[in-house]
């Protein structure tokens, strides 16, 4: 039989009331935070006819280990366009913008642009062709840095917006993701920079007790007598 003790009354409590009251002390469950899943770092919006560019900027990204959502390979078969559009705008921390002529004149890009504008996403603008943005484009751009890729070879120009969207991907991850020097690591560059600090080998042995000394070696003979 169960039997607990009531605070107020200080009589016990048997049977179910025990088990009642015991379960009115548990405090209630904090509920579970909510976290939302970011399968993908980097969205490309482009023109269709400029799709051959996008599917290699895509594919130069995704080889340096960057996630990608481009459309149409990543719309699940029977998922409305336009919701599958803003659901990946709105989960991914880069746009990479195709700019071109066809992108310029495009009301589907400009519309992908301006959502990830509004949702706080960085606006990264590859320009294929020279040609000057449109108003409604140059609201959005005005203060944006572009990446000219106007002379070939594009792969070269490729691997620099890798690198760009690397750099800028690593600023906005948490500090416990960027890469930390070890304990022993962190000690010897602290040595190679000052020679005078201490180390943490010479610390953990100034730090430990020291021996007992040792007796001297007794010289007299087994008698107790000087050698004659």
């Amino acid at each position: 039989m169960t039997v607990a003790y009531s605070r107020a009354a200080g009589s016990p409590l048997r049977g179910d009331a025990a088990c009642d009251r015991i379960a009115a002390q548990d405090p209630a469950p904090a509920p579970a935070s909510r976290t939302i899943a970011v399968s993908h770092d980097v969205f490309i919006s482009y023109a269709h006819e400029d799709k051959g560019t996008a599917d290699a900027a895509c594919a130069m990204l995704e080889q340096a280990g960057i996630r990608c959502w481009i459309a149409p390979r990543d719309i699940t078969p029977g998922e409305e366009y336009g919701a599958a559009i803003v659901k990946a705008i709105e989960n991914c921390r880069v746009m990479v913008l195709i700019f071109s002529a066809s992108a310029n004149n495009s009301r589907q890009t400009r519309r992908e642009v301006e959502r990830a504008i509004n949702a706080g996403v960085t606006l990264v603008p590859v320009r294929i062709e020279d040609v000057p943005p449109t108003e409604s484009f140059a609201y959005f751009m005005s203060s944006v840095h572009w990446l000219d890729a106007l002379t070939p070879p594009l792969e070269q120009h490729l691997h620099k917006l890798a690198a760009s969207i690397k750099a800028l991907l690593q600023v906005g991850a948490p500090q416990s993701a960027r890469a930390a020097a070890p304990l022993l690591g962190s000690s010897l560059l602290a040595e190679q920079r000052d020679p005078a600090a201490p180390s943490a080998t010479s610390v953990a042995t100034a730090t430990a007790e020291p021996a007992p000394p040792q007796p001297p070696p007794n010289r007299l003979g087994s008698a107790g007598c000087s050698p004659s």
